[in-house]
């Protein structure tokens, strides 16, 4: 990661809608890449090996 130019990617993750939006610095801008639903898998090349079912981050604790 380059501390000047910031962070790489960024997940907003949106409880209520059960949505989740990657973004990805593209030089010094970000730009949207993926808009997950609940049916999908989140994946990044930023982390290798790592896969993650976007149902899984929206079961309910109570």
């Amino acid at each position: 990661m380059d501390s000047v130019q910031g962070v790489q990617e960024y997940w907003i993750i949106d409880r209520i809608a059960q949505r989740i939006e990657v973004y990805r610095r593209d030089n010094a801008q970000l730009k949207l890449v993926m808009r997950l639903l609940v049916d999908d898998v989140i994946t990044s090349p930023l982390l290798p090996n790592f896969a993650c079912e976007v149902a899984h981050l929206f079961v309910s604790r109570g």
